[in-house]
């Protein structure tokens, strides 16, 4: 391993649930859940939090302020779809949240793919114009943080005398997701952190090798992130039977209205990560790699497709060649995500301060998560500037 990864975890914006499938989510996104979820979150060592955007959930913007006001250190990276606010109304967003929460800002920029979803936004461009007005949105924001005057004519914005006064006080992180050839063009040329959903090491390094070119291209490196669930137990054996008791609640209707609706959606990435699942409920069928569970992808789109299963030690083990292949940044989260920010921030993480340390107790003296109901619950939607 060549360095060390970074973890973030994910605040439950339309709620949370001990079991994957179950609707509605009896644990609400109040303030005070999402307060406790976030500070969970930030004691066991996670670099920030992931909102996820979607129509069914809160407002990103809002749920950021409020837990960044609740917290001290954590950052948050906020997910919103381009277009659906002027970059440089988004820039002046971006620079309040700066000066107002101690530079604790990222953020996730999401195009859209599921046509319904952009339909009940209102939004009705195609998806290889929304990727044009990506670019353009990205391009209009880079000038704006950057504080500098400027001029832009293109087909979705034109701006006359465009500048923040001053340059942000730090430049948000810009993650992006997509594997579509519009998408990787796009995350090549102004992406910081390239993400994926959770395929397998060989799978993801084939994106790593793909879009590092393409950044090559424009005088670029990008780094690149995985978004995927974890059920970590002290034991491969109890951490196992978490999936059988989650399998157990599933019936043969459910899986296959689900299935149903998740092959009408239209990003390239959601279609890669289904691809293996082969949609029956069978936990050894549903093995596609070592380590790496596709059950919850019966239910569940995109991020919520598949998970790292298995002891602490082996959980850290599939990591590390995630992070030999290219990977660097990890958006992981498990249910109930309040409980399972304990379970992944004792078990987990430690691990690599051991590694970092280089003092030989990576796998052997890091001991224990934290006790607390098993985690079985639904994420929220959405994974989604120049260096």
């Amino acid at each position: 391993m060549t360095d060390r990864p970074r973890f973030h975890w994910f605040l439950p914006m339309h709620g949370d649930a001990r079991y994957y499938g179950g609707d509605p989510a009896p644990r609400p996104a109040t303030p005070d859940y999402l307060r406790d979820v976030a500070r969970a979150a930030e004691v066991n060592g996670f670099e920030s939090l992931l909102l996820a955007t979607g129509h069914g959930t809160r407002d990103t913007w809002l749920v950021g302020a409020a837990a960044a006001a609740a917290t001290e250190t954590i950052r948050f990276i906020v997910a919103f779809r381009a277009g659906y606010t002027l970059p440089t109304l988004t820039a002046q967003m971006v620079d309040t949240f700066q000066q107002l929460f101690a530079d604790r800002l990222d953020v996730n920029i999401v195009t859209g793919s599921d046509g319904p979803e952009q339909q009940a936004y209102g939004d009705d461009i195609a998806k290889d114009e929304r990727y044009r007005r990506t670019a353009e949105f990205l391009s209009i924001l880079d000038s704006e943080l950057a504080g500098r005057r400027f001029d832009f004519a293109g087909d979705h914005y034109r701006v006359r005398g465009g500048g923040r006064p001053r340059p942000v006080s730090r430049r948000p992180t810009i993650f992006f997701g997509g594997l579509s050839e519009e998408a990787a063009e796009v995350g090549a040329a102004y992406a910081d952190v390239q993400l994926m959903y959770g395929e397998t090491p060989p799978m993801a390094a084939e994106h790593v090798e793909r879009i590092s070119k393409l950044a090559a291209r424009h005088g670029r490196e990008v780094e690149f992130g995985i978004r995927i669930q974890v059920i970590t137990r002290d034991t491969a054996d109890e951490a196992w039977a978490e999936t059988d008791r989650i399998l157990a609640r599933l019936t043969p209707e459910v899986v296959a209205r689900r299935q149903r609706e998740l092959a009408t959606r239209q990003s390239v990435g959601q279609r890669r990560v289904q691809s293996l699942n082969p949609g029956v409920i069978d936990r050894d069928a549903l093995r596609p790699y070592p380590t790496i569970w596709s059950g919850l992808g019966l239910v569940g789109g995109g991020g919520g497709s598949t998970a790292l299963v298995g002891s602490h030690a082996e959980v850290a083990d599939r990591i590390r060649e995630y992070v030999d292949v290219g990977i660097s940044h990890f958006i992981v989260s498990g249910a109930p995500l309040l409980e399972e920010a304990h379970r992944f921030g004792e078990g987990v993480i430690p691990r690599f301060a051991a590694d970092a340390a280089g003092d030989g107790t990576a796998d052997d003296d890091v001991t224990g998560a934290a006790a607390g109901p098993a985690g079985d619950g639904r994420p929220a939607t959405g994974v989604g500037g120049r260096r």
